[in-house]
């Protein structure tokens, strides 16, 4: 055991579950599957023994043990929970705890947006909201080298082609490095989950710019809120990303109710 009480590297002999941790079903909830049960135990192991990512877990064979279940209960949870990447099972290793991704979320919001449980107007609202807290965030944390990346796309953007992929490309990628430079974790998470909605919705708002005046007004938007990240002028910030907003994607929604 570590001496902040953590355990690594845990094997089946000794499984070191903390104090008070149920065993054998003790705590298992009438509307729960065997599988869910591990799968909420598995959670509050990482969470009690205050794993941090990249920590193992113990074996199939010695949580099938201490919960009273057999081995492929465990390997059905051990699957759900990689899948929501709360572990890594990858290569057949023991597993371990994952990093926080935006992998799993932009799942579900393909799936919601592409279902119609969520409408594309409400995913704009939602990076709106975030995005010109972000850009303000980042004006005050960014480094000398992310300010000089943001800028730099923005200046891509610029140089790239009506329409072009390089534009698109620049475009996203100059967002990303906003929400990055953030130093919020989980907000850029939340953005960076949109990312592959992003690749069909950007393209469609830069095509509601048809006039060269009305590009030249969205590339100019862009470079000037990458030169308020580099003054670190927080609220000039949080200004220029919310009339970017309400220039390109009111635009690109304005389209979308017309048609």
């Amino acid at each position: 055991m570590l001496p902040s009480g953590r355990f690594r590297d845990c094997d089946s002999l000794t499984f070191p579950f903390v104090p008070g941790a149920p065993t054998m079903l003790a705590d298992s909830r009438p509307d729960e599957t065997r599988v869910q049960y591990v799968m909420r135990q598995v959670a509050d192991y990482i969470g009690k023994g205050h794993l941090k990512v990249g920590d193992q877990l113990p074996s199939e064979a010695a949580f099938g043990e201490r919960l009273g279940v057999s081995r492929p209960v465990v390997r059905e949870a051990f699957g759900a929970l990689a899948a929501l990447n709360i572990i890594d099972t990858a290569n057949g290793r023991r597993p371990r705890v994952s990093a926080l991704s935006s992998q799993t979320l932009s799942i579900s919001l393909d799936h919601a947006v592409r279902t119609e449980q969520i409408s594309v107007q409400q995913v704009w609202e939602t990076r709106r909201s975030l995005e010109t807290e972000t850009i303000a965030l980042a004006a005050m944390r960014r480094s000398d080298d992310e300010a000089i990346r943001i800028r730099d796309l923005a200046r891509a953007m610029a140089d790239a082609e009506r329409g072009s992929p390089a534009l698109i490309e620049a475009d996203i990628a100059m967002h990303k490095a906003i929400a990055d430079a953030s130093r919020n974790a989980l907000m850029a998470k939340i953005i960076g989950a949109f990312e592959p909605l992003l690749e069909a919705a950007v393209p469609a708002a830069w095509r509601t710019r048809r006039t060269e005046d009305q590009h030249a007004a969205i590339i100019a938007k862009h470079l000037e809120m990458a030169d308020t990240v580099l003054r670190r002028d927080a609220e000039a910030a949080r200004r220029a990303m919310d009339e970017h907003f309400d220039r390109a994607i009111g635009a690109m929604l304005a389209v979308e109710d017309a048609a």
